[in-house]
């Protein structure tokens, strides 16, 4: 029989809190990674730390041994700041090797990054068989500011998820909110176009909707885990807004409709399905594969949706 050795901790085998030997642990303190149940769990700035820590008790391991707690965080910072830094300084080398740096926007329209180092409309992309759009979007950024703020938060709420719930039922997380922030991109832009076609022009301007705005970023996939944290703390008892990760979410709400240039679909999209996947996935380790494949077909019933809608969207523009 075939174990899911990536998907280990779900709560009949969680490590027992080192400090109550009787309690499961939900969370490891941030600063010596010992499992700490509920009540031993300390806010702070980043993550959870144990009483030993909070009150300096114990040394702070080296930042190696804490990176090979989430080795699929590293990745995906990896992955995000070469791509910036490739797409940034080369672009005509990645368009020669096939990886063009693609941007999504919500009626379909794939860009290439310019020599100038931004982006020109290309063609109809989502609509004549490019759906990695929807992928590769999540992945590229604009600037130097928007790749290390969606970094950070990456590595933060990773180091946070991926040694709760294992590294498959995390990379199910990860690639539900990418796509759930493109969805809502996508969708959003759908509700706009039909909003101003039908002269209700508000819906728009609140939504941000405009079809040929360009989208980029790992934003959608950041509140995702941002949504999936929120639903880890609710498990353990605790009230999410009283928490940093609630403060967080509701900053980066108001900044979401305060900036114009902000994804309003990107950011709830990927919020919304970061809580539907993290409450899918907070299960048993007997259900964590099943659940695990779950949200895996979740995300792939959105890129669905994702192309249909930008279908519809690109027909009601030229209808």
């Amino acid at each position: 029989m075939s174990q899911d050795a990536a998907d280990g901790g779900g709560a009949t085998d969680r490590p027992a809190c080192y400090l109550h030997p009787g309690r499961p642990a939900l969370l490891r303190c941030s600063r010596c990674e010992q499992p700490i149940c509920g009540e031993d769990a300390i806010e702070a700035p980043v993550g959870y730390q144990c009483p030993r820590c909070a009150q300096g008790g114990q040394p702070v391991r080296r930042m190696v041994d804490v990176v090979q707690h989430a080795p699929v965080t590293r990745v995906l910072v990896g992955v995000i700041a070469v791509l910036f830094l490739v797409t940034s300084v080369v672009p005509a080398v990645t368009a020669t090797f096939g990886l063009r740096p693609i941007v999504l926007t919500p009626s379909g329209v794939a860009v290439l990054a310019s020599l100038a180092g931004w982006y020109e409309p290309s063609q109809l992309a989502l609509t004549i068989g490019e759906p990695w759009l929807l992928l590769t979007s999540g992945f590229l950024h604009a600037n130097l500011m928007h790749v290390g703020f969606n970094g950070l938060l990456l590595w933060q709420l990773g180091h946070l998820l991926e040694p709760l719930l294992g590294r498959g039922r995390y990379v199910a997380l990860y690639t539900a909110g990418l796509f759930g922030g493109s969805l809502g991109v996508v969708l959003v832009s759908w509700v706009s176009t039909l909003a101003g076609i039908s002269g209700i022009e508000l819906v728009g301007r609140i939504l941000g909707g405009n079809p040929l705005q360009l989208t980029i970023g790992a934003s959608g996939a950041v509140f995702g885990l941002m949504g999936a944290a929120m639903v880890v703390l609710r498990a353990r008892g605790v009230n999410p807004w009283q928490t940093t990760i609630g403060t967080l979410v509701a900053l980066n709400l108001v900044l979401t409709f305060l900036i114009p240039s902000i994804s309003v679909g990107g950011h709830l999209g990927g919020l919304l399905a970061g809580v539907v996947a993290g409450r899918l996935l907070m299960v048993d380790r007997e259900q964590a594969a099943a659940r695990r494949n779950a949200v895996f077909g979740l995300a792939l019933a959105m890129v669905v949706a994702s192309l249909v809608l930008a279908r519809l969207t690109v027909g009601a523009l030229i209808g």
